[in-house]
């Protein structure tokens, strides 16, 4: 064979099938194909198809027709920007984001940036949301690009060299690039700043900047921040301005701040559907007062049923901010100047829930906070459900709380006694440059609670080194935390009967002067090797409202070295501001009853004062010019938290454990003989629960 001769084809060759011109054509033109002209709102009631109740159905506007214009307002020249307050149950992600995402992908192709949360958020959105979103609507399947890498969990190509991607919120996902679509999700969940670089929002704008008027950068979310001012009002030229918050609140100020309004069908008014207008029974349980819920018009006063919503919702109009502080739509040219169109709805008006719910899981959320004066889920209702920043309960109580008005209102009982309802007793430690600072706190069932003691220990133990001679010195002798233990073994007496109590536990600062923390944790195991588990707890207190009320925690640390392997030591986390709240609270309660604190007119003058002085300010608790101490606060602080960690606020009362029972069947108790001239004598428990207590502790 020749060696430029080509070997012999194959029986039944035939030459390769070419790829033709006009299907290469048919295959580009959707990339060159003139942009159409749609909104959002209009290709989702053309093209969108839902999973509803286990079927397949097409996409309505009229179920949420308050989605319609700030879906469409995502496609305007006018403004670079779109911020959207809404509760949950609103459809706003629907129609938004996804809307938005399908509109794009076959209407007019760009890359489009999804943030979410964080990177399980992302994951989650992909593969539930985004992936129906393709599936169940042809025409957005058809534009997938074809190859292996086209269609990953956080990025996607589409026809039209379109990329679509889905992030969280880290600085790489905002700089670097240039995306003419950038849609924020659950923005109030983002944090507020990104690596050092500024908040989410401004970095999202600035990464559309590129593509002028034709850039778009949504936030859209529940409020979810605290107030930074809780003694704001709106002005009557800004009627429409939110509290000042951070975080989509703040964006919604920035923006033309438009609200949703109905108009009444009696008087023909406009009003803005909102929590505070509804109006239910004050008497029966949360659901039966829930059912009852009807709307009251502000201007004629007449009552609107549940079943007008939708019609009204149909009828309703976004309502903007113009220069002069009127109302008007958002194409009124009066409207304010900003490049940020912005939107908030409140939770009445919100498609997928009742005025049921709403009265029903707030109403809840006030009983849970009244019994325990924990706000968490009275937050999540107010902001999730009704769309509002929560204003803390507690943080006003202190307000009207002054020495002389805790003087007014303390109560004749006597120090180191025991209230008859007491239930168990609780001791706080504060650690000071030399000596300790000790609260004794008597409770009774539903967190009601008296302070019987306050006194502050300045010497040593007797056969402490050097004792004679010194102050109690707590950052350099672990000896001198004896006295600690000893007051574990106090009896104090109980009003009308004839017990006394032994303190359940004791909880002591872990902080102070260098040397007091390693103490602390020489205390604490000492304690635990001498069989006192779960009746020696450390505190360690945490500023910031963001923080869990008290939780036990491992330290990180020891010495200023990582731990490695499982530690033996046990902090109580406290949120110290959002306690501290509580306590104010606590102390403005006029009557006796759950939550209440008792305080003693035995008390010294000091003891008021301290309880008195800090305020709350934007930046937290912070003590007020002049004042220097502040033990009373921490220490009810402490002893708050031994509380919750113990789970006091769950107690069931009729049916609760041997430390927490009435005092004639309390583990803690001894029967006191005469004046107390002789030893007391143990209250008769059932072996099994003293061996029990002895071993474990509560």
């Amino acid at each position: 064979m020749n060696a430029h001769s080509l070997p012999p084809r194959p029986h039944g060759w035939r030459p390769p099938q070419y790829a033709r011109a006009v299907d290469c054509l048919a295959v580009a033109l959707p990339s060159i194909a003139p942009i159409k002209r749609k909104t959002a709102s209009v290709w989702a009631a053309e093209r969108r198809k839902v999973l509803d109740n286990g079927s397949i159905v097409a996409w309505r506007n009229d179920v949420v027709p308050y989605m319609v214009e700030p879906a469409d307002m995502l496609n305007s020249r006018r403004y670079r920007g779109e911020a959207f307050v809404g509760p949950a149950r609103t459809g706003k992600t629907a129609a938004l984001i996804e809307n938005k995402i399908g509109q794009v992908i076959e209407c007019d192709p760009c890359d489009v940036r999804v943030i979410q949360m964080d990177q399980a958020a992302a994951r989650e959105f992909s593969l539930k949301k985004l992936d129906k979103l393709i599936r169940y609507c042809p025409s957005l399947t058809e534009r997938k690009a074809q190859g292996r890498n086209s269609d990953n969990i956080f990025d996607k190509r589409y026809l039209g060299n379109m990329t679509l991607d889905i992030g969280w919120p880290v600085i790489s996902k905002v700089s670097s690039s240039d995306i003419p679509v950038m849609l924020l999700t659950d923005y109030d969940r983002m944090p507020d700043d990104i690596d050092g670089e500024g908040n989410l929002y401004d970095l999202a704008m600035k990464r559309t900047q590129t593509f002028g008027s034709r850039g778009m950068a949504l936030a859209e979310s529940s409020p979810g921040r605290l107030l930074l001012d809780e003694d704001w009002t709106p002005s009557r030229q800004n009627p429409h301005m939110a509290p000042p918050t951070s975080g989509i609140l703040a964006l919604f100020n920035r923006g033309t701040r438009g609200r949703w309004y109905w108009t009444c069908p009696d008087c023909e008014k406009r009003f803005e559907p909102d929590f505070p207008l509804l109006v239910y029974p004050k008497e029966g349980t949360p659901a039966e007062r829930g059912r009852e819920a009807e709307m009251m018009c502000p201007h004629c006063g007449v009552m609107i049923g549940a079943r007008h919503k939708r019609e009204l919702n149909l009828a309703g109009v976004w309502l903007h901010e113009a220069v002069d502080g009127s109302l008007v739509t958002v194409d009124d040219e009066r409207i304010r100047e900003t490049d940020v169109v912005s939107y908030w709805l409140k939770g009445p008006a919100a498609a997928f829930q009742s005025w049921t719910e709403l009265v029903t899981k707030y109403e809840s959320a006030i009983e849970e906070f009244e019994r325990t004066g924990d706000e968490t889920s009275l937050k999540t209702t107010v902001n999730v459900d009704q769309g509002h920043p929560h204003k803390p309960r507690s943080l006003g109580a202190g307000s009207e709380i002054s020495p002389q008005s805790l003087k007014d209102r303390a109560e004749p009982f006597k120090l180191m006694n025991a209230p008859a309802a007491t239930r168990f007793i609780l001791i706080a430690v504060d650690v000071q440059k030399g000596r300790f600072v000790v609260q004794f706190e008597a409770y009774g069932p539903d967190m009601e609670r008296w302070l019987i003691e306050r006194r502050e220990i300045h010497s040593p133990p007797k056969d402490a080194p050097g004792a004679a001679k010194r102050a109690i010195d707590p950052a350099r002798y672990a000896e001198d935390w004896q006295v600690l233990r000893d007051l574990l073994e106090e009896i104090v007496p109980v009003a009308g009967t004839d017990f006394g109590l032994k303190p359940a536990a004791l909880i002591v600062d872990s902080a102070g002067e260098d040397g007091v923390t390693d103490k602390a944790y020489m205390f604490y195991r000492k304690a635990i090797r001498d069989g006192l588990v779960r009746r020696v707890f450390l505190a360690k207190g945490q500023p910031g409202w963001e923080r869990d009320r008290a939780v036990e925690r491992a330290p990180k640390k020891e010495n200023g070295q990582v731990i490695k392997g499982k530690s033996d030591l046990l902090l109580v986390n406290i949120g110290t501001w959002r306690l501290k709240s509580e306590i104010l609270n606590a102390l403005s309660r006029k009557d006796a009853g759950p939550g209440c604190y008792h305080l003693s007119k035995d008390l010294d003058d000091q003891v008021f004062d301290e309880f008195c002085a800090e305020r709350k300010t934007k930046k937290g608790y912070e003590l007020k010019e002049g004042q220097k101490r502040n033990e009373a606060l921490d220490l009810a602080v402490y002893s708050l938290a031994l509380a919750i960690v113990l789970g006091v606020e769950k107690i069931d009362w009729q049916n609760a454990p041997d430390w927490a029972a009435e005092v004639d069947r309390n583990s803690f108790a001894l029967r006191l003989d005469g004046d107390q001239q002789n030893d007391p004598e143990p209250v008769a428990v059932p072996q099994q629960r003293r061996r029990r207590i002895r071993s474990k502790g509560i």
